[in-house]
């Protein structure tokens, strides 16, 4: 037996593989294969908020029949995106309820044990057992479940949970551990994606710093070239974006920097921007000012009316 499964059976299972009926009996090939795709799939999604979206969907594609993806905070189990299949509903009454009922991993939570020892559970019965999510359990009414913990550089930071109720029974050891190597693989890219986006950040400060150092040497004159000396031009007003520049303009946007205009023209803060984007607010303040400078906006609220006049209809 891996360690990975002895860790957690006894505190969260009634009984060994071999004694644990039908749902071990679940064929899992299938689902297996279908798992590695759908990891393959998400190693192309760049951001890590669209990353979220997307892998209860998957995981539901791949043979899970529900699915639910959480975050952690402050070590604070907060609902990020459910998916079930063929039941929408359901999807969003799970939503619904882990947002109104966050949870903190404190004993006796499973969950909190399993982050502890950075290992996949199965808890059986989880509806006669007072140390569950009753909110969430009492949605989903499942007769086990599976969940494995997310780690991003050694820090635990998303829950994943999942069943599979069909007629050839449900989930078994074999898809929690299956799990556990999709946690993985989904920290991997995480990581990269936040490298990534750093890395771009860096480069993009780099420019900017580049650009102030040629303003204040005269550097960038000369090498265009050269410049009469002279007073300093005054400032010059912005021009007015009309619909023949509007999309020349938002073409210069990147697809990162549409994400942070967007959600600052929906009132949100750069610490908003930066948990729903899963970037760090310096990073925001960056796309930020590059936003402003390629719109040609003086401030915040002038790069949003820019934005709004740009995507208004006509």
């Amino acid at each position: 037996m891996p360690p990975s499964v002895s860790l957690v059976a006894a505190p969260h299972r009634s009984a060994e593989p071999s004694e644990s009926g039908p749902s071990s009996e679940v064929p899992t090939g299938h689902r297996a294969a279908e798992t590695k795709l759908a990891l393959a799939r998400l190693r192309n999604v760049s951001v890590n908020s669209e990353l979220a979206d997307r892998i209860p969907v998957e995981l539901c594609g791949a043979g899970f029949g529900r699915v639910l993806f959480s975050l952690i905070r402050d070590n604070i189990w907060l609902v990020r995106s459910a998916h079930t299949t063929g039941n929408e509903a359901m999807s969003s009454a799970l939503l619904e309820a882990g947002r109104a009922h966050p949870r903190r991993l404190a004993c006796p939570l499973p969950e909190s044990a399993m982050v502890h020892t950075k290992t996949p559970i199965l808890v059986e019965h989880p509806q006669g057992d007072p140390r569950v999510n009753t909110e969430l359990v009492g949605v989903v009414k499942p007769d086990v479940y599976i969940a494995a913990p997310v780690y991003v550089w050694q820090v635990p930071v998303a829950l994943l949970h999942a069943d599979a109720p069909t007629e050839f029974g449900d989930v078994g050891p074999e898809d929690r551990d299956l799990l556990g190597v999709f946690a993985e693989g989904l920290g991997a890219i995480m990581e990269r994606n936040i490298v990534m986006d750093k890395l771009h950040a860096v480069r993009g400060t780099a420019v900017e710093h580049l650009r102030a150092v040629d303003s204040l040497t005269g550097l960038g004159d000369a090498e265009h070239g050269g410049a009469t000396a002279g007073p300093p031009e005054p400032p010059r007003a912005a021009p007015p974006v009309t619909e023949g520049t509007a999309s020349s303009v938002a073409d210069q946007l990147t697809r990162r920097e549409l994400q942070v205009l967007n959600l600052l023209a929906a009132g949100r803060t750069n610490v908003q921007i930066a948990g729903r984007l899963f970037i760090s607010e310096g990073t925001v303040k960056s796309h930020l000012r590059r936003i402003m400078d390629k719109l040609s906006a003086s401030n915040r609220t002038d790069a949003v009316a820019r934005y709004r006049q740009m995507t208004r209809s006509p």
